[in-house]
């Protein structure tokens, strides 16, 4: 059986490999998209000074974290290597993309329900996201580590 875990584990994180990598590839297409994230007022002041030390716009930054995010949890997952901690990241990561970038619920027709079987989607990454965080390096009957 721990083999079988194993298998799942890393065929499970080829997903979140190949998106981190095509986000960064196609970084001006990422920084687009992100542009679609609303910043709160609250936070404008912090963000306009993140981008004057970093020299780019701040949706590129969030491009940048989030093909990074990706990759590096899906390539720490797949390699078994804090895979708990790498998990609980993509738990949060995959449940705010779905809220800014999939919500159907503000949507009608054809669009709301694409989205709606991308959220759908992102809700069963979730699931295997927290089997994997309870799981830890170990499997089931060995009661993880």
């Amino acid at each position: 059986m721990p083999v079988l875990i194993a298998l799942g584990r890393f065929l499970f994180a080829v997903l979140f490999i190949f998106a981190g990598a095509s986000k960064l590839l196609d970084l001006p297409a990422t920084t687009q998209a992100a542009g679609k994230f609303v910043v709160p007022e609250m936070l404008v002041g912090y963000t306009a000074q993140l981008e004057q030390a970093a020299g780019m716009p701040f949706a590129q930054m969030l491009a940048l974290a989030a093909g990074g995010i990706e990759l590096l949890c899906g390539l720490l997952i797949a390699l078994n290597f804090g895979a708990r901690v790498c998990a609980l990241v993509l738990i949060v990561f995959v449940a705010v993309a779905t809220f800014y970038f999939h919500d159907f619920w503000n949507q009608t027709g054809a669009d709301a329900q694409a989205n709606l079987q991308v959220a759908l989607k992102n809700l069963s990454l979730i699931g295997g996201l927290l089997i994997i965080a309870g799981i830890g390096r170990g499997g089931a009957a060995s009661g993880g580590a």
